[in-house]
């Protein structure tokens, strides 16, 4: 696993271009999925214009890559929660143990990337 991240670390580095596409897509794509998977309104747009400018403040490249990851994950859980808090508050006829089972996947994948981002900013690569 350290070889692929280093790998993929090294690409990034190569040039302050890709750092930039990588600041850009990361957020693009995180907009797209969630776009594609809740209907949150302006929310998820808002969110992956932080992320971005969270990305691109970071210096090197494994700093942006991790903080994609880590970023992308805590945004994952903040969607999962939103979407618990307007299925509560908004009065669904949804069982609560269904709307959870529903949305585990958010938490889970929002867990996997925090791990993952904190890993890779901690790695010496």
């Amino acid at each position: 696993m350290r070889a692929a991240a280093g790998r993929v670390v090294d690409s990034v580095r190569v040039s302050e271009r890709r750092r930039v596409a990588v600041v850009v897509g990361v957020p693009f794509l995180f907009w797209l999925v969630v776009e594609l998977a809740a209907n949150l309104g302006i929310l998820p747009l808002v969110a992956a214009a932080v992320l971005g400018a969270f990305l691109y403040t970071r210096g090197t490249a494994q700093d942006t890559l991790a903080a994609g990851a880590y970023g992308t994950g805590l945004l994952a859980v903040g969607v999962a929660a939103v979407q618990l808090y307007q299925s509560v508050a908004g009065g669904s006829t949804e069982a609560l143990a269904d709307t959870v089972a529903r949305l585990a996947g958010w938490p889970l994948t929002g867990v996997v990337l925090i791990v993952l981002g904190a890993w890779l900013h901690g790695a010496d690569l």
